[in-house]
């Protein structure tokens, strides 16, 4: 595994938020929506939420079953909130690896900023739509 190289402010982020243990969630994964199976076994909290600094878009293998995919965007950019259920969980570290292979090429994990109804903001890994 190739280590990385972490500025002291993505140190300083990752220390603050614990990103690696939140798991926001806008598409299949969700609970009610066909692929939760996938993560229903892994213990955590849930809490519905909104993604900040992105946009729905019609790409990837969820679009082809009704859910779009998630394209970051500068905050000027993204015209509407994009309801998210979030996942908060110490297991997440163990399964972060089969749900990269789940969701496939088509898909990177990359971090993203969510605010939750009461309004408390964090980071946390989102699947967005690897465009490279």
């Amino acid at each position: 595994m190739t280590e990385l190289s972490l500025s002291d402010s993505e140190q300083s982020l990752i220390k603050t938020y614990v990103p690696q243990n939140v798991f926001i969630i806008y598409g299949t994964l969700a609970p009610g929506k066909p692929n939760h199976s996938k993560v229903e076994h892994i213990k955590g909290e849930w809490k519905s939420a909104v993604i900040k600094g992105g946009r729905l878009e019609s790409k990837g293998w969820g679009s082809k079953m009704g859910y779009d995919g998630f394209v970051p965007v500068p905050d000027p950019e993204q015209k509407m909130d994009i309801a998210a259920q979030i996942l908060f969980s110490d297991e997440l570290t163990k399964h972060w690896e089969s749900l990269d292979q789940f969701e496939g090429e088509g898909y990177r994990r990359i971090l993203a900023r969510y605010e939750l109804a009461d309004g408390h903001k964090g980071v946390g890994y989102v699947y967005a739509i690897n465009e490279k």
